[in-house]
């Protein structure tokens, strides 16, 4: 009689709990883009690439994803490990010093006198899926403001835009598909900072 109540306990109390869905983090990481780097007029320059602009929604680690014309949603069981802006002024401040066109490059938070600075705003930072679900691409669209901090003089400016399609129709596409778009960016901005440093 007693294993009768223990069996029955042990059956009433593991329906009384609820399994709770894995959540998978991604992170935003490009692989390293071939850098040429030659001779520049910025050698003797110190920048600070100043914390990323972006929408509310790329501020915290929800992945969101867009559908059709005008709706969008995020996923149940994916998030960032780290918000896309700090990940992506991450990503920035990494490139920009593998670059090696300027003599320091350092984040908002450094203390050091800089010469100039760079500006970062993310306009875009997105999976996109067809309205039948059948198609998904991911969006990345950056604009960069090179700044002299001596006057505040705008030096020059730079946007850039990529797509990329995904390979999956789901959050690991996308990701995959989202850091390819970053690293064309990344590329693009560097040969911009290359021309600016002539």
């Amino acid at each position: 009689m007693k294993q009768l109540y223990i069996v029955l306990a042990i059956v009433l109390l593991s329906g009384c709990t609820t399994k709770v869905p894995n959540v998978t983090e991604y992170r935003i990481s490009t692989d390293k883009i071939k850098v040429d780097s030659k001779k520049s007029s910025c050698q003797n320059i110190s920048l600070r690439v100043n914390q990323a602009f972006s929408s509310s929604s790329l501020m915290t680690t929800k992945m969101n994803y867009a559908y059709g014309k005008y709706q969008q949603d995020s996923f149940s069981q994916s998030e960032w490990a780290e918000s896309p802006n700090k990940a992506i002024t991450s990503e920035v401040i990494d490139y920009v010093q593998e670059l090696k066109l300027f003599k320091s490059v350092h984040n908002s938070k450094s203390k050091s006198k800089n010469n100039m600075m760079l500006e970062v705003n993310i306009e875009e930072f997105m999976q996109y899926f067809s309205k039948d679900e059948k198609e998904s691409f991911a969006n990345a669209a950056i604009t960069f403001t090179l700044i002299d901090k001596k006057n505040g003089e705008i030096i020059d400016s730079f946007r850039s835009i990529s797509q990329v399609d995904t390979k999956t129709l789901d959050a690991d596409g996308g990701v995959e598909a989202l850091n390819s778009a970053l690293a064309e960016v990344l590329n693009e901005t560097g040969v911009w900072l290359g021309e600016v440093c002539k």
